[in-house]
Protein backbone atom coordinates (compact mmCIF):
# COMPACT_ATOMS: atom_id res chain seq x y z
CA UNK A 1 0.00 0.00 0.00
CA UNK A 2 1.43 3.02 -0.86
CA UNK A 3 2.87 5.56 1.94
CA UNK A 4 3.47 8.65 0.05
CA UNK A 5 -0.29 10.85 0.18
CA UNK A 6 -1.75 10.64 -2.66
CA UNK A 7 -4.56 13.57 -4.11
CA UNK A 8 -7.75 12.56 -5.08
CA UNK A 9 -10.50 14.35 -6.99
CA UNK A 10 -14.15 13.51 -7.61
CA UNK A 11 -14.99 15.71 -10.60
CA UNK A 12 -19.00 14.83 -10.54
CA UNK A 13 -19.97 13.98 -7.05
CA UNK A 14 -23.73 14.74 -7.57
CA UNK A 15 -23.47 11.42 -10.13
CA UNK A 16 -24.39 10.01 -6.81
CA UNK A 17 -26.67 11.01 -4.08
CA UNK A 18 -26.06 12.63 -1.06
CA UNK A 19 -27.65 9.09 0.81
CA UNK A 20 -24.64 7.16 -0.74
CA UNK A 21 -21.56 7.12 1.21
CA UNK A 22 -18.31 6.48 -0.52
CA UNK A 23 -15.94 4.41 1.59
CA UNK A 24 -12.71 5.78 2.30
CA UNK A 25 -9.51 4.17 0.69
CA UNK A 26 -6.66 2.46 2.84
CA UNK A 27 -3.92 4.56 2.70
CA UNK A 28 -3.14 8.46 3.32
CA UNK A 29 -5.05 10.20 0.41
CA UNK A 30 -6.56 14.15 0.35
CA UNK A 31 -9.89 13.37 -1.37
CA UNK A 32 -11.70 16.10 -2.71
CA UNK A 33 -15.53 16.36 -3.95
CA UNK A 34 -16.67 18.49 -6.72
CA UNK A 35 -20.56 18.16 -7.53
CA UNK A 36 -20.21 18.96 -10.93
CA UNK A 37 -16.90 20.34 -12.87
CA UNK A 38 -17.45 22.26 -16.17
CA UNK A 39 -14.63 22.06 -18.60
CA UNK A 40 -12.76 25.25 -17.91
CA UNK A 41 -12.60 24.31 -14.93
CA UNK A 42 -11.00 20.75 -15.03
CA UNK A 43 -7.51 21.62 -15.50
CA UNK A 44 -7.45 23.67 -12.12
CA UNK A 45 -9.20 20.74 -10.40
CA UNK A 46 -6.78 17.96 -11.73
CA UNK A 47 -3.33 19.74 -12.05
CA UNK A 48 -2.24 18.28 -8.60
CA UNK A 49 -4.01 14.65 -8.37
CA UNK A 50 -2.25 11.39 -8.49
CA UNK A 51 -6.07 9.96 -8.92
CA UNK A 52 -9.07 11.12 -10.64
CA UNK A 53 -12.52 9.51 -10.37
CA UNK A 54 -15.57 10.77 -12.75
CA UNK A 55 -18.48 9.18 -13.91
CA UNK A 56 -19.32 11.45 -16.82
CA UNK A 57 -16.40 14.46 -17.29
CA UNK A 58 -14.74 13.81 -20.30
CA UNK A 59 -10.86 13.77 -19.94
CA UNK A 60 -9.34 14.54 -23.53
CA UNK A 61 -5.34 15.00 -24.28
CA UNK A 62 -5.91 18.89 -23.98
CA UNK A 63 -7.02 18.74 -20.01
CA UNK A 64 -4.45 15.69 -18.82
CA UNK A 65 -1.46 16.33 -20.41
CA UNK A 66 -1.90 18.93 -17.21
CA UNK A 67 -2.11 16.65 -14.72
CA UNK A 68 1.58 15.68 -14.20
CA UNK A 69 1.20 13.68 -11.18
CA UNK A 70 -1.41 11.45 -12.48
CA UNK A 71 -1.54 7.61 -12.10
CA UNK A 72 -4.82 6.65 -11.67
CA UNK A 73 -8.31 7.45 -13.62
CA UNK A 74 -11.03 5.66 -11.94
CA UNK A 75 -14.54 5.70 -13.91
CA UNK A 76 -17.26 5.74 -11.86
CA UNK A 77 -19.25 3.62 -14.43
CA UNK A 78 -18.52 0.76 -17.00
CA UNK A 79 -18.37 2.69 -20.07
CA UNK A 80 -15.14 4.36 -21.16
CA UNK A 81 -15.73 6.91 -24.14
CA UNK A 82 -15.15 9.94 -21.88
CA UNK A 83 -11.21 9.29 -21.43
CA UNK A 84 -8.84 9.71 -24.08
CA UNK A 85 -7.27 6.07 -23.69
CA UNK A 86 -4.62 6.42 -26.57
CA UNK A 87 -3.21 9.12 -24.19
CA UNK A 88 -3.28 7.48 -20.92
CA UNK A 89 -1.81 4.77 -22.57
CA UNK A 90 1.28 6.59 -24.12
CA UNK A 91 1.65 8.62 -20.70
CA UNK A 92 1.08 5.30 -18.27
CA UNK A 93 -1.60 6.42 -16.57
CA UNK A 94 -3.88 3.79 -15.92
CA UNK A 95 -7.70 3.72 -16.41
CA UNK A 96 -10.06 1.52 -14.86
CA UNK A 97 -13.83 1.16 -14.52
CA UNK A 98 -16.98 -0.78 -12.94
CA UNK A 99 -17.53 -4.24 -14.06
CA UNK A 100 -21.19 -6.29 -13.98
CA UNK A 101 -22.33 -4.23 -10.89
CA UNK A 102 -25.84 -3.52 -12.29
CA UNK A 103 -27.25 -5.74 -14.68
CA UNK A 104 -29.95 -6.64 -11.49
CA UNK A 105 -31.33 -3.22 -11.69
CA UNK A 106 -30.97 -2.40 -15.65
CA UNK A 107 -32.86 -5.58 -16.29
CA UNK A 108 -35.26 -5.34 -13.74
CA UNK A 109 -35.91 -1.24 -15.10
CA UNK A 110 -35.90 -3.01 -18.59
CA UNK A 111 -39.08 -5.52 -17.92
CA UNK A 112 -40.43 -2.16 -15.58
CA UNK A 113 -40.84 -0.57 -19.45
CA UNK A 114 -41.99 -3.53 -20.74
CA UNK A 115 -44.88 -4.25 -18.51
CA UNK A 116 -46.01 -0.63 -18.90
CA UNK A 117 -46.23 -0.91 -22.30
CA UNK A 118 -47.44 -4.15 -22.36
CA UNK A 119 -49.94 -3.92 -20.02
CA UNK A 120 -51.11 -0.47 -21.03
CA UNK A 121 -50.41 1.09 -17.58
CA UNK A 122 -49.79 4.39 -18.57
CA UNK A 123 -53.00 4.84 -20.98
CA UNK A 124 -54.87 3.03 -18.15
CA UNK A 125 -54.07 5.84 -15.60
CA UNK A 126 -54.72 8.97 -17.80
CA UNK A 127 -58.38 7.18 -18.78
CA UNK A 128 -59.28 7.35 -14.61
CA UNK A 129 -57.86 10.41 -14.58
CA UNK A 130 -60.43 11.51 -17.38
CA UNK A 131 -63.03 9.64 -15.91
CA UNK A 132 -63.45 7.17 -18.63
CA UNK A 133 -63.56 3.94 -17.07
CA UNK A 134 -66.26 5.58 -13.75
CA UNK A 135 -68.71 6.37 -16.92
CA UNK A 136 -68.89 3.03 -18.02
CA UNK A 137 -71.17 0.15 -17.27
CA UNK A 138 -69.39 -2.25 -17.28
CA UNK A 139 -67.25 -3.46 -14.37
CA UNK A 140 -63.51 -3.37 -16.81
CA UNK A 141 -62.33 -1.04 -19.06
CA UNK A 142 -61.46 -2.99 -22.23
CA UNK A 143 -60.68 -0.33 -25.30
CA UNK A 144 -57.06 -0.50 -25.08
CA UNK A 145 -55.29 -4.25 -25.90
CA UNK A 146 -53.41 -5.98 -23.52
CA UNK A 147 -50.74 -8.10 -24.27
CA UNK A 148 -48.99 -10.83 -22.35
CA UNK A 149 -45.17 -11.49 -22.41
CA UNK A 150 -45.78 -15.49 -22.47
CA UNK A 151 -44.58 -16.64 -25.82
CA UNK A 152 -43.11 -13.93 -26.98
CA UNK A 153 -39.60 -12.95 -28.64
CA UNK A 154 -37.67 -10.74 -27.65
CA UNK A 155 -34.29 -9.69 -29.18
CA UNK A 156 -31.58 -8.61 -26.86
CA UNK A 157 -28.76 -6.68 -28.50
CA UNK A 158 -25.71 -7.29 -26.81
CA UNK A 159 -24.78 -10.69 -24.67
CA UNK A 160 -22.80 -8.66 -21.67
CA UNK A 161 -23.47 -9.13 -18.05
CA UNK A 162 -27.14 -6.93 -18.47
CA UNK A 163 -28.15 -8.92 -21.94
CA UNK A 164 -27.62 -12.21 -20.12
CA UNK A 165 -29.65 -11.13 -16.75
CA UNK A 166 -32.31 -9.82 -19.29
CA UNK A 167 -32.57 -13.34 -20.80
CA UNK A 168 -32.59 -14.95 -16.99
CA UNK A 169 -35.77 -12.72 -16.96
CA UNK A 170 -37.58 -13.17 -19.92
CA UNK A 171 -36.82 -16.91 -19.33
CA UNK A 172 -38.96 -16.84 -16.35
CA UNK A 173 -41.80 -15.43 -18.36
CA UNK A 174 -41.82 -17.97 -20.66
CA UNK A 175 -40.59 -16.02 -23.57
CA UNK A 176 -38.44 -16.98 -26.94
CA UNK A 177 -34.48 -15.12 -26.61
CA UNK A 178 -32.62 -14.03 -29.46
CA UNK A 179 -29.13 -12.70 -29.30
CA UNK A 180 -27.88 -10.44 -31.29
CA UNK A 181 -23.73 -9.59 -31.21
CA UNK A 182 -23.30 -5.84 -31.85
CA UNK A 183 -19.45 -6.09 -32.34
CA UNK A 184 -19.08 -7.17 -35.80
CA UNK A 185 -22.73 -6.44 -37.50
CA UNK A 186 -23.61 -8.75 -40.25
CA UNK A 187 -26.59 -6.45 -42.00
CA UNK A 188 -28.21 -9.32 -43.50
CA UNK A 189 -28.74 -11.27 -40.25
CA UNK A 190 -29.66 -7.61 -38.46
CA UNK A 191 -32.55 -7.22 -40.77
CA UNK A 192 -33.88 -11.02 -40.22
CA UNK A 193 -33.56 -10.15 -36.03
CA UNK A 194 -35.47 -7.23 -36.35
CA UNK A 195 -37.90 -8.56 -38.22
CA UNK A 196 -38.98 -12.25 -35.67
CA UNK A 197 -38.84 -10.48 -32.75
CA UNK A 198 -42.28 -8.90 -30.67
CA UNK A 199 -39.58 -6.85 -28.27
CA UNK A 200 -36.21 -5.13 -29.23
CA UNK A 201 -33.83 -4.58 -25.93
CA UNK A 202 -30.30 -2.93 -26.68
CA UNK A 203 -27.44 -3.70 -24.24
CA UNK A 204 -24.54 -2.63 -26.02
CA UNK A 205 -22.42 0.10 -25.90
CA UNK A 206 -22.22 3.33 -27.75
CA UNK A 207 -19.30 3.34 -30.44
CA UNK A 208 -18.76 3.92 -34.36
CA UNK A 209 -20.55 0.49 -35.46
CA UNK A 210 -23.40 1.21 -32.76
CA UNK A 211 -23.80 5.20 -33.52
CA UNK A 212 -27.60 5.34 -34.87
CA UNK A 213 -27.44 1.59 -35.11
CA UNK A 214 -31.38 2.29 -35.06
CA UNK A 215 -32.75 4.39 -37.77
CA UNK A 216 -36.13 4.47 -39.56
CA UNK A 217 -35.22 1.95 -41.95
CA UNK A 218 -34.37 -0.19 -39.24
CA UNK A 219 -37.80 0.90 -37.57
CA UNK A 220 -39.49 -0.44 -40.79
CA UNK A 221 -38.48 -3.72 -40.66
CA UNK A 222 -40.38 -4.21 -37.29
CA UNK A 223 -43.20 -5.84 -36.46
CA UNK A 224 -45.77 -2.73 -36.08
CA UNK A 225 -46.59 -5.00 -33.01
CA UNK A 226 -43.45 -4.76 -31.89
CA UNK A 227 -41.63 -2.56 -29.35
CA UNK A 228 -38.38 -1.26 -28.30
CA UNK A 229 -36.53 -0.45 -25.42
CA UNK A 230 -33.42 1.47 -25.03
CA UNK A 231 -31.91 1.28 -21.17
CA UNK A 232 -28.00 1.82 -22.91
CA UNK A 233 -27.24 5.00 -24.76
CA UNK A 234 -29.06 7.54 -26.34
CA UNK A 235 -26.82 7.54 -29.78
CA UNK A 236 -28.00 3.69 -30.39
CA UNK A 237 -30.86 4.95 -31.44
CA UNK A 238 -31.55 8.08 -34.10
CA UNK A 239 -34.18 10.06 -31.63
CA UNK A 240 -35.86 11.74 -34.23
CA UNK A 241 -36.65 8.68 -36.59
CA UNK A 242 -38.12 6.89 -33.28
CA UNK A 243 -40.57 9.50 -32.91
CA UNK A 244 -41.21 9.10 -36.57
CA UNK A 245 -42.27 5.89 -36.46
CA UNK A 246 -44.13 6.42 -32.96
CA UNK A 247 -45.88 9.19 -34.15
CA UNK A 248 -46.85 7.19 -37.77
CA UNK A 249 -47.79 3.95 -35.72
CA UNK A 250 -44.55 1.85 -37.54
CA UNK A 251 -43.90 0.52 -34.40
CA UNK A 252 -46.12 -0.18 -31.31
CA UNK A 253 -44.01 1.48 -28.57
CA UNK A 254 -40.84 2.54 -27.27
CA UNK A 255 -39.68 2.34 -23.36
CA UNK A 256 -36.39 4.93 -23.30
CA UNK A 257 -34.09 5.29 -20.38
CA UNK A 258 -31.21 7.25 -22.34
CA UNK A 259 -30.56 10.47 -24.36
CA UNK A 260 -28.07 11.68 -26.59
CA UNK A 261 -27.47 14.66 -24.86
CA UNK A 262 -28.37 14.40 -20.88
CA UNK A 263 -29.61 15.90 -19.08
CA UNK A 264 -31.79 16.56 -22.88
CA UNK A 265 -32.15 20.08 -24.04
CA UNK A 266 -35.94 21.85 -24.60
CA UNK A 267 -36.07 21.02 -28.07
CA UNK A 268 -34.96 17.23 -27.37
CA UNK A 269 -37.24 15.30 -30.10
CA UNK A 270 -38.43 13.18 -27.27
CA UNK A 271 -41.15 15.88 -25.69
CA UNK A 272 -42.95 16.10 -29.19
CA UNK A 273 -44.72 12.39 -28.46
CA UNK A 274 -43.55 12.20 -24.18
CA UNK A 275 -47.58 12.64 -23.55
CA UNK A 276 -47.99 9.59 -25.69
CA UNK A 277 -49.80 6.37 -23.85
CA UNK A 278 -46.98 3.66 -26.08
CA UNK A 279 -44.01 5.90 -24.90
CA UNK A 280 -42.15 6.13 -22.02
CA UNK A 281 -39.16 8.10 -21.08
CA UNK A 282 -37.17 7.61 -17.46
CA UNK A 283 -34.38 10.23 -16.77
CA UNK A 284 -31.15 7.61 -17.10
CA UNK A 285 -32.18 6.04 -13.93
CA UNK A 286 -32.41 2.49 -15.06
CA UNK A 287 -29.31 1.66 -13.23
CA UNK A 288 -29.81 3.95 -10.09
CA UNK A 289 -31.23 1.64 -7.48
CA UNK A 290 -29.39 1.92 -3.89
CA UNK A 291 -28.29 -1.29 -4.09
CA UNK A 292 -26.55 -0.67 -7.24
CA UNK A 293 -25.55 2.72 -6.36
CA UNK A 294 -23.71 1.47 -2.92
CA UNK A 295 -22.20 -1.77 -5.16
CA UNK A 296 -20.97 0.72 -7.41
CA UNK A 297 -19.02 2.71 -4.74
CA UNK A 298 -17.69 -0.19 -3.12
CA UNK A 299 -15.86 -1.46 -6.58
CA UNK A 300 -14.86 1.93 -6.80
CA UNK A 301 -12.66 2.30 -3.76
CA UNK A 302 -11.50 -1.68 -3.87
CA UNK A 303 -10.40 -0.67 -7.33
CA UNK A 304 -8.03 1.85 -6.28
CA UNK A 305 -6.98 0.46 -2.79
CA UNK A 306 -5.84 -3.00 -5.19
CA UNK A 307 -4.25 -0.54 -7.74
CA UNK A 308 -2.00 0.43 -4.86
CA UNK A 309 -1.60 -2.89 -2.93
CA UNK A 310 0.07 -3.79 -7.27
CA UNK A 311 -2.97 -6.11 -7.51
CA UNK A 312 -4.66 -4.12 -9.74
CA UNK A 313 -8.45 -4.82 -10.82
CA UNK A 314 -10.31 -3.39 -13.99
CA UNK A 315 -8.05 -2.13 -15.73
CA UNK A 316 -8.87 -0.82 -19.33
Amino acid sequence: MSKQMKNIVFLDRDTFPKRINIPKPKFKNNWRNYSFTENAKIIQRIKHAHIIVTNKTKLDKLTLKHAKNLELIAITATGTNIIDLNYCKENMIKVCNLKDYASVSVAEHVFTLILILYKQIKGLEKDIQKNIWQKKRVFALLHRKINDLQGKSIGIIGKGSIGKQVSKIAKAFNMNVIFFSARNINHTKFKKFLTKNDIISIHCPLEKNTLNLITIKELKLMKKSSIIINTARGGIINEKDLVAAISKKMIAGAGIDVATTEPPKKNHPYYSINNKANFIWTPHTAWASDETLNRAVKQLIDNINSFYLNRPKNLV
